[in-house]
């Protein structure tokens, strides 16, 4: 079976082979997330680390969850008849609408990761199953459970402000997926 190059798993092979190689350079110290991770004060002269944080992550665990991940979704993607383009697309644009709202609030965290990007698919992914006859409600509480659990319960027994955080960025762009594919869903197309 041929592979075409507008596949999602072609995204997925990139968006991976970047962590990877983003990942090794800060393994070996020539770079750390302070370096590509989005922060505040930061942005307003690096406007860059908007795309660059997503590639970026705080260890080993955080790299295998995200790419794990993203493989899922890749599959899914694949399965639900996704483009690459499109899923380039909602990666590309949730992450970055994903952290404003904190930037603008001066969060005091350097956000690194995946992870915006990739729950912003799985809410796409979960709109696009109406497609198929499925209901997308089931599968977006189900992603959304799957996406904040563990921030959300740490957040809860730690009180920490960051887990909580978390949370409710990967929820934010759960609903960001959701939304840009209801409004390409619902955009019509004109006929000349």
């Amino acid at each position: 079976m041929r592979m075409k190059l507008n596949s999602p798993l072609i995204m997925v092979f990139v968006i991976a082979t970047l962590c990877l190689v983003i990942f090794y350079f800060e393994s070996c110290e020539r770079v750390s997330k302070e370096d590509f991770g989005v922060k505040g004060e930061k942005v307003l002269v690096e406007p860059w680390r908007f795309m660059t944080f997503m590639f970026t992550h705080d260890g080993v665990g955080h790299l295998l969850m995200n790419l794990t991940a993203l493989a899922l979704v890749g599959f899914l993607a694949l399965g639900l008849g996704l483009s690459g383009l499109s899923f380039a697309v909602v990666f590309l644009v949730v992450g970055p609408l994903t952290v404003m709202p904190a930037i603008l609030l001066s969060s005091p965290y350097t956000f690194v990761g995946a992870s915006a990007g990739i729950s912003g698919l799985f809410g796409a992914i979960s709109v696009r199953l109406k497609r198929y006859g499925f209901s997308a409600v089931p599968f977006f509480i189900l992603f959304a459970i799957a996406l904040t659990a563990t921030p959300a319960v740490e957040a809860l027994y730690s009180q920490s402000a960051a887990a909580a955080t978390q949370a409710s960025m990967h929820f934010l762009a759960l609903v960001l997926g959701a939304g840009l594919a209801v409004s390409y869903r619902y955009r019509r197309p004109r006929r000349w």
